[in-house]
């Protein structure tokens, strides 16, 4: 190790001893004197060791601390510190954080902490914030705001009540190019071929275009159709081989994915519960995603962000910094891998240009090495704990252009971090972060009850006031009698002893289905003759199909899905002395449409 030259002493003498060290150094600078130069270094190196509180010949890590002004900020992170001394506040602006932050360090290093700062100052703000907690280490922040809310994706025993059908675009985005989006998502969130792609695709739009959506119908249909459709393409290519035989093996291995079991209720759902992730951009929001698998979790966190970008391009109004979105562990979505066809991920694209519409991006990850280059690159700030793996290291370095002290990462004190601004100073300083996280336990019936009160009752709320609302209700009534007019649209039930704004509001619904169940009568060949056939009575799976010879097996399949989904069919087994045989009837809802649709 070499030793400091009196130049580099007074440099780091000097955020301590200011000016006056400036004055030693032009002595010896200026100088002529040997023994008097000698006399100066021995000087310097007792004072070095006396305000640094260190050895000459130890290592420590002393980063030159900027101006109080330039790190002032309204959001406080931490103090600035130099050689074990503290400084002033260090802060962001409101303007930085549209401009991303990208948090790095190994575990146990403080990242969760500096999360926890942040949201506490954004509750302290106003400001509305998600946050996607991969390994359930902010439930404490509940204790904090009492109207944020917890969605533990995936674990129904707790708060399980996030319920969306991926499959409906946001508001003002065409279908077809909210299908592309889905299908682009998909194959980079499974690591899919272009094939698949293209499978994945035909598929949607065949399904989009039976359930009558892009002749403007609501009823999207969901990945459990988009299941029975893709089986229904492997059993037409049993004894086929070759890549088309392979694609539709890994789209139905995906389609299982998006399918299975409380991940699939969450994503395949049509109700009246459904959530509005519009609304939910105006609340604190909590997305605890540890009873996921990681591709679930990773699908999960990717279409959550593409939804919010597509919905807030089709209708863009920013006015700065609006909310911000916390994203752990985000090397597993935002890859530094590109995609197998795409030129840029669909999630690089959403970072570089979500900023356009007020929200933020905070980047938390143990691994800065493993995220993609468009994160590293487009944030403004940031922010490295403490690092030991090399490559690490050397990606930090790099990005804070200090590679002749690339090992000061891995001498970073738990706790402390180095922050690179690329405003207002443009040198790494050392910041000591406050301690903030909480180890306060909050229990999963503490959690079930909160959200079962402000989710489920918030929305029937929403939904009794909506049907009682004089206007609207006459609104939908002149719609009714319009499609009942000029269609021959009608309902399906009888609600005459339910009261008039009930039985109003249930009509319009019926009458809406009425009229979906018809579009996708129209736009399928053959599926009314599959109902005509159920008119005498119950039949026999394999005795139906027999008589709908112009119709494949697939199609029949397809048709009995979709009409059980409808409610417009069931299926019961009955035995007999030849064993047990599944058979197929028509519901009342079934025989009254068919009564319908004779009459018009």
């Amino acid at each position: 190790m070499r030793e400091l030259t009196a130049e580099e002493i007074c440099r780091r003498l000097r955020p301590v001893l200011g000016e006056k060290i400036d004055r030693i150094y032009l002595k010896f600078a200026l100088s002529q004197s040997n023994d008097e130069r000698l006399e100066m270094e021995h000087a310097l190196k007792i004072l070095y060791e006396k305000h640094l509180n260190t050895h000459l010949l130890s290592e420590k890590v002393l980063l030159e601390p900027p101006e109080k002004s330039a790190v002032a900020g309204e959001y406080r992170l931490g103090t600035v510190t130099y050689a074990d001394k503290e400084f002033y506040p260090f802060g962001l602006r409101e303007k930085e954080w549209i401009r991303h932050v990208c948090i790095s360090g190994m575990s146990g290093s403080g990242k969760t902490n500096l999360g926890f700062v942040i949201a506490r100052q954004f509750m302290e703000k106003g400001k509305n914030f998600w946050i996607f907690d991969w390994k359930k280490s902010f439930r404490p922040l509940l204790l904090e705001d009492e109207e944020m809310l917890c969605f533990t994706v995936g674990n129904s025993k707790i708060a399980n009540l996030f319920r969306i059908n991926i499959n409906r675009p946001p508001k003002g985005i065409d279908p077809k190019e909210w299908l592309n989006m889905l299908c682009d998502l998909i194959t980079e969130s499974f690591f899919a071929s272009y094939g698949v792609h293209k499978l994945l695709s035909d598929v949607l739009n065949e399904a989009f275009r039976d359930f009558g959506v892009y002749k403007g119908s609501d009823n999207y249909p969901t990945w459990y159709n988009i299941m029975d459709r893709l089986e229904g393409r492997a059993e037409g290519q049993r004894l086929k081989h070759g890549r088309e035989a392979e694609w539709v093996t890994s789209a139905i291995r995906i389609a299982h994915v998006l399918t299975f079991g409380h991940f699939g209720e969450t994503i395949n759902y049509r109700g009246q519960y459904e959530v509005s992730i519009d609304e939910l951009l105006s609340k604190r929001v909590l997305f605890e995603l540890h009873s996921l698998n990681n591709p679930e979790k990773k699908f999960f966190c990717e279409f959550l962000l593409a939804y919010i970008y597509k919905m807030k391009k089709s209708s863009p109004s920013s006015s700065g910094f609006s909310s911000a979105i916390m994203v752990d562990e985000a090397h597993n979505i935002f890859l530094r891998n590109r995609t197998n066809f795409l030129n840029e991920s669909v999630t690089d694209m959403i970072y570089r240009e979500i900023r356009e519409y007020g929200i933020g991006m905070i980047c938390l990850d143990q691994h800065i090495s493993k995220l993609s280059e468009t994160v590293i690159g487009n944030s403004a700030t940031t922010i490295a704990f403490q690092q030991i793996l090399p490559n690490d290291v050397e990606t930090i370095s790099r990005l804070m252009q200090i590679r002749e002290n690339s090992k000061y990462f891995s001498m970073i004190p738990v706790g402390q971090a180095i922050v690179r601004l690329s405003e207002r100073h443009y040198l790494p300083f050392l910041v000591k972060v406050p301690l903030a996280r909480s180890d306060v336990h909050v229990e999963d019936e503490a959690i079930k009850a909160r959200m079962e009160s402000k989710l489920k009752d918030g929305k029937r709320l929403k939904i009794f006031n909506d049907s009682v609302k004089v206007r609207k209700l006459s609104i939908e009534v002149a719609k009714l009698k319009a499609t009942v007019n000029a269609s021959g649209v009608h309902t399906l039930e009888d609600y005459s002893d339910l009261p008039y704004d009930e039985r109003m509001k249930k009509e319009i619904e019926d009458a809406r289905k009425t009229e979906n169940i018809k579009n996708y009568i129209e736009y399928n060949d053959g599926s009314l003759d599959f109902l005509k056939k159920l008119k005498k009575g119950k039949m026999a799976t394999t005795e139906l199909y027999s008589k709908l010879r112009d119709i494949s097996i697939r199609k029949c399949n397809q048709y009995r899905n979709d009409f059980i989904v409808m409610e417009l069919i069931g299926v019961e087994t009955e035995k007999s002395s030849n064993g047990i045989r599944k058979v197929i009837f028509l519901t009342e809802k079934g025989k009254k449409l068919l009564d319908l649709i004779s009459c018009s």
